[in-house]
């Protein structure tokens, strides 16, 4: 079965994905993707897929500008679904995606399943992109969501129930967690690069140091932390434009000797810090490490906000929620996290561990590529 898998590029997360999908479904796979490096997320991308079990196809990506619009075009896409008999097409499900809306009407009309891969949309958005999510959402056959919230999205523009496959946004956990003792080893070892002797709760956040995340947001909360006595070191695992002033920022603080940046780490090393970590909090737009620190078993904070990828994160569950912005709602959250020797920790991670590994795992998510598939034949 010959099956085309478009994306906007290639990050390092997604190679175990792909593998598995392939491992699970035997298909004859195309991924289609523009590498991007020099964007300044290229620590994110892969280096190298020589021993992937994939065909790779890099297309020039340009972008348009129509009023507050983005589109955009991957030139040669069009050419490449002409060229070969595909089964399937599984497209990135963005307004910006100009030539994957193309795309999708090809494959309608020649009765090819396309499939798009999708996240939604949670915080408001005008009327022209409104109106250009109601044109492309008509066009595809089924919708892979990253969650469960997206479903109730993806309603509100038309699409039919019967078209979305139940899914979950994930990434390698099950290898995560058998690797669990390593990665602590590897964790202890950034510990001790960061020079801390003491033995303190251990908070961390994991991500790329821009705005959207929200990072000084957690340094205010660990100020107050340490106003109310509490003993405890922080650290920031990642790169990006915001890392100087979030360096200066924590020296203002007086957060100097209990903040620890660590800058990019290599693969894996962002789990392995997880592993260690008391707590890990993530106050800006969420992600994948969420997953991470959840099937590791460590408690999780995030900011209380819509959208697919931090809806497992059940407060007094699965995790706790604050209310973005309110860093003393977020210190009293981590103050009754790292002071708490109840059983009330150890029940919220053993449930969040089985939300994540029996819903949420890698193999699940592969299988769900395969439902979309069955499910576009059927609506063609």
């Amino acid at each position: 079965m010959q099956v085309l898998i478009q994306q906007p590029r290639l990050p390092h997360y997604r190679v175990p994905l792909m593998r598995r999908i392939v491992q699970l479904h035997g298909w004859d796979l195309t991924l289609v993707y523009t590498p991007r490096a020099g964007t300044g997320e290229s620590g994110i991308e892969v280096r190298d897929s020589s021993d992937a079990c994939w065909k790779t196809v890099h297309l020039p990506l340009r972008t348009y500008h129509l009023g507050s619009l983005r589109l955009n075009y991957q030139q040669g896409l069009l050419r490449m679904l002409r060229a070969e008999p595909w089964d399937a097409v599984f497209l990135e499900g963005a307004v910006a995606n100009f030539s994957g809306y193309l795309a999708a009407r090809w494959c309608r009309r020649h009765r090819i399943p396309c499939i798009w891969w999708t996240k939604g949309y949670f915080v408001p958005i005008g009327a022209a992109k409104r109106w250009l999510l109601r044109l492309q959402l008509r066009e595809p056959h089924a919708f892979l969501p990253y969650g469960d919230t997206t479903h109730e999205f993806l309603k509100q523009y038309g699409v039919r129930g019967k078209q979305i496959v139940r899914a979950y946004n994930t990434v390698d956990i099950e290898t995560i967690v058998a690797c669990r003792e390593m990665l602590q080893q590897r964790g202890r070892e950034w510990l001790a690069k960061a020079g801390w002797q003491e033995k303190r709760p251990i908070i961390a956040t994991v991500g790329r140091l821009i705005p959207t995340k929200r990072v000084d947001e957690l340094l205010h909360a660990l100020k107050l932390l340490a106003q109310n006595g509490q003993e405890f070191y922080g650290i920031v695992v990642g790169d990006g434009s915001e890392r100087e002033a979030l360096e200066s920022l924590a020296r203002e603080l007086g957060l100097a000797q209990r903040v620890y940046f660590t800058g990019r780490v290599p693969e894996d090393d962002d789990a392995a810090i997880l592993s260690v970590a008391d707590v890990a909090v993530f106050c800006g737009a969420l992600g994948l490490a969420i997953n991470q620190a959840m099937a590791l078993g460590t408690p999780v904070v995030v900011a209380d906000l819509p959208g697919p990828d931090g809806e497992m994160v059940i407060h007094g569950e699965t995790g706790w929620r604050y209310r973005q912005g309110y860093v003393d709602q977020l210190a009293e959250r981590l103050q009754a996290i790292v002071c708490n020797d109840s059983g009330e920790i150890i029940r919220v991670i053993q449930q969040a561990q089985h939300e994540i590994l029996q819903k949420r795992s890698l193999t699940a998510y592969a299988n769900a590529f395969g439902e979309a598939v069955l499910i576009g034949r059927c609506l063609l």
